[in-house]
């Protein structure tokens, strides 16, 4: 099979391409930077993703790019909306018209954050805020496409690579003696490593026919 990859400089796509070293299908990373073997490709051109997506030939789309930065996306709407919801809709229209499955990535922003117990898939969703706004409307044009899918929705993730609050806080923990962080959030940090391996074995596995809205995160 051949599987497209997008955000291959982002947390999860550097996990999915380490991950991926010796399978047996062929992968195919692309990332609007250049980033070592990954294909360039500016995924704000809806154009251009379009047309190598359809010309690939590929079986799976693996959508890892997006517009992560919760507090800018509130000073960037066009932004986040080009990233969190038309590039998905674009990248399902693709979908359906070759008969590939779509792998793509959500958030538990989508949800009301009241919760004492962890949320169901089958949760009411209420999103506040561009970020989560725009994840949500991007779920919803993946759904509405028609194209097989899996919705992977995660929390807090974390990795070597980039921005995240783990990182952040391992930081701070080793050159201040103390620290101030909101306490009102209660959130489950994810390894993106491990998200990526489920991803993997999905492919390798030919688990495919298994489509629908997950929410993931790690546990503990």
């Amino acid at each position: 099979m051949r599987v497209l990859v997008t955000g291959a400089n982002g947390q999860l796509g550097r996990e999915i391409r380490r991950v991926s070293i010796g399978s047996v299908h062929e992968y195919v990373f692309v990332s609007s930077k250049p980033d070592g073997d990954a294909v360039v490709l500016d995924v704000k051109d809806p154009v251009a993703i379009r047309e190598f997506a359809t010309m690939g030939n590929f079986n799976v789309i693996v959508n890892c790019a997006a517009y992560t930065d919760v507090e800018a996306a509130e000073n960037d709407y066009n932004t986040a909306q080009l990233l969190n919801n038309k590039l998905p809709a674009v990248l399902a229209s693709v979908a359906k018209s070759t008969g590939a499955v779509l792998m793509h990535f959500s958030t538990d922003y989508i949800f009301k954050g009241d919760e004492n117990v962890p949320y169901k898939e089958t949760s009411t969703t209420s999103p506040n805020g561009v970020y989560a706004t725009t994840k949500l409307m991007g779920e919803k044009q993946v759904q509405l496409s028609g194209c097989k899918y899996f919705i992977f929705r995660t929390s807090w993730m974390h990795s070597p690579h980039g921005n995240n609050f783990v990182k952040t806080m391992r930081r701070l923990t080793g050159e201040r003696s103390s620290l101030k962080v909101v306490y009102d959030q209660i959130g489950t940090p994810t390894f993106a490593r491990d998200l990526a391996q489920v991803v993997c074995m999905i492919i390798e596995k030919n688990l495919l026919d298994k489509t629908g809205i997950y929410n993931y995160s790690n546990e503990g």
